[in-house]
């Protein structure tokens, strides 16, 4: 293992021509008896080269293992306390057995052959440098089947918290709009200049981003008619949008002229927030539980423990095809196979309404796609349910 020291010391090539610092922890380091092996020394400049001798350190293909990671921390802590050049390859050194007669030759002191183990080198480093040591994460958990319970009920708890919080934003999102004392008519208004006060005390308007302010107030309905189960369609978004815009540009036109987007551009820009809010993964509210997140060896336990419980099952419904266990899990596929029955014919009972009322109201009939971005369903299943009511003559 090299250090490369980078601090300039005086002329010499001698060990007390290193920087002082640098000669105060190599001090102590010899004290505690993991000095160096080698010590060479640049006779122009004072920096220097340190060796230490190691156990080997092997790697995967890859290059990575929990050694080589050892390593890396072993060389990053004794780099810092000599405060040395980060940028330094730490495989590589100049020539302990050089004896040519270059002048910017280092000269080389040889201390011990011991061989250092990492392990041992990196705690004695820690204490040395007054750092935490490294704890193993302390298992929480007596057995397997305690861990699996406690995981089970920690994502019931952040199930069931987040489905309250997304119906409390659903239900009470407006009337708790009027109590931000942020918020403008309702609106949520982003600045480019925001508003201040000059030196006299007067109110000086700032300069609002009104296409901005606009799509995001649109945006944030467009999420808040989908929690609440009602549809997306343009009109209350399109209204969302000019309701934004108009409150910005009375609080922060500065001295501009109304410039709303024709009608074409909003209608565009209300497909536009449909399909965000329909693709959207993440939800606008997002509830932090105070539960306790699994660690990763309790996250390899679920995965082993469920492994071999899915080999146990698999034998005993082999071993014994018509016994209880295996007549109580076909008991559950069949009632899990008929959930899946009944929520395809409720998903399809909402493409054929979609459909019908868009067929009424324009004459025109919806396409699978746009089916699919109103009911936030691809637009594989839709037209899937599109074909099976043209089979069963529902619809053309």
């Amino acid at each position: 293992m090299v250090i490369d020291i980078d601090q300039p010391g005086t002329e010499g090539g001698h060990p007390s021509n290193l920087a002082p610092s640098v000669k105060k922890v190599l001090a102590q380091l010899v004290d505690a008896h993991i000095g160096p092996s080698w010590a060479g020394i640049n006779p122009q400049s004072g920096k220097a080269q340190l060796i230490w001798l190691i156990d080997p350190v092997y790697a995967d293909e890859s290059g990575k293992s929990r050694h080589m990671d050892l390593l890396a921390a072993t060389s990053r802590t004794l780099g810092q306390l000599l405060d040395h050049d980060p940028n330094f390859a730490h495989r590589f050194s100049r020539n302990p057995f050089y004896t040519g007669k270059s002048p910017t030759a280092y000269r080389w002191y040889f201390q011990h052959k011991n061989v250092v183990h990492l392990g041992i080198f990196l705690r004695q480093l820690r204490d040395m440098a007054g750092l935490d040591q490294h704890e193993k994460t302390p298992q929480r958990f007596d057995s397997g089947r305690d861990l699996i319970n406690a995981a089970k009920a920690r994502r019931e708890q952040a199930e069931a918290f987040k489905a309250l919080a997304q119906d409390v934003e659903s239900e009470l999102g407006d009337r708790l709009d009027k109590y931000d004392q942020e918020l403008i008519d309702g609106v949520r208004v982003l600045w480019i200049t925001p508003p201040t006060t000059n030196a006299h005390g007067e109110h000086v308007p700032g300069t609002a981003a009104r296409d901005e302010t606009a799509f995001r107030h649109a945006l944030k309905t467009g999420h808040r008619l989908r929690q609440s189960g009602q549809r997306l369609k343009d009109a209350p978004i399109i209204d969302a949008y000019e309701h934004a815009y108009k409150i910005a540009q009375a609080h922060g036109a500065a001295g501009r002229a109304e410039d709303m987007p024709p009608a074409a551009d909003r209608l565009t820009m209300a497909r536009r927030v449909r399909g965000y809010v329909t693709t959207s993964t993440s939800p606008v509210y997002k509830a932090h539980s105070t539960s306790e997140k699994a660690t990763s060896s309790e996250r390899k336990a679920l995965a082993t423990l469920g492994r071999r419980g899915g080999k146990k099952t698999a034998e005993r419904l082999k071993t014994d095809p018509n016994g209880d266990y295996a007549q109580a899990q076909r008991q559950k596929l069949a009632e899990a196979n008929k959930r899946r029955k009944l929520a395809g014919n409720e998903t399809r009972a909402r493409v054929l309404a979609v459909y019908a009322a868009e067929l009424a109201q324009t004459g025109k009939a919806l396409t699978g796609a746009a089916i699919g971005r109103e009911l936030g369903i691809t637009r594989k299943t839709a037209n899937a349910h599109l074909r099976a009511l043209r089979v069963v003559g529902l619809i053309d």
